[in-house]
């Protein structure tokens, strides 16, 4: 009997973040081969992870430091990040594996469009969550406590 290779928890980590990304892009074929919008499946995606985002609490650094948790998880960099009361701003590298995604065929602009999921879940907070990529090819994430 041939015994499976031994990996590290680091091996099988970086895997995984990988394995994430070729999922994402393999939907975002899915939904274009069958004429389905990308931004209902992101929607969508952020309105079924929200109760999980309702147990870590409703302020504007909870919700931040929730999305720069996937940035990391995914395999993203945090450059810069600003957390107040009201307001947060970060930078970061990307929220999905942009290297998996382009070898499966989806442009930075496609993949980028995944930071969409985070509307619905600031939008229940009573948060504004808008990103942009910027011309240094990272992403600007803002979050803005409203009323």
């Amino acid at each position: 009997m041939k015994a499976y290779a031994e990996w590290s928890p680091d091996d099988l980590w970086q895997h995984e973040q990988v394995n994430f990304s070729a999922h994402i892009a393999i939907m975002f074929h899915y939904l274009h081969d069958h004429g389905l919008d990308p931004g209902d499946f992101t929607r969508y995606c952020g309105e079924q992870v929200l109760p999980s985002w309702k147990r870590r609490g409703d302020a504007v650094a909870d919700m931040m430091n929730g999305i720069l948790r996937n940035v990391l998880a995914n395999g993203g960099l945090v450059v810069a990040a600003t957390i107040g009361e009201r307001r947060a701003e970060a930078t970061v590298t990307s929220l999905l594996r942009l290297d998996v995604m382009e070898r499966y065929g989806i442009s930075v602009d496609q993949a980028s469009c995944f930071w969409n999921k985070f509307i619905p879940i600031a939008e229940a907070f009573g948060i504004r969550f808008t990103w942009e990529r910027t011309a240094a090819g990272q992403d600007q994430i803002r979050l803005e406590k409203l009323g």
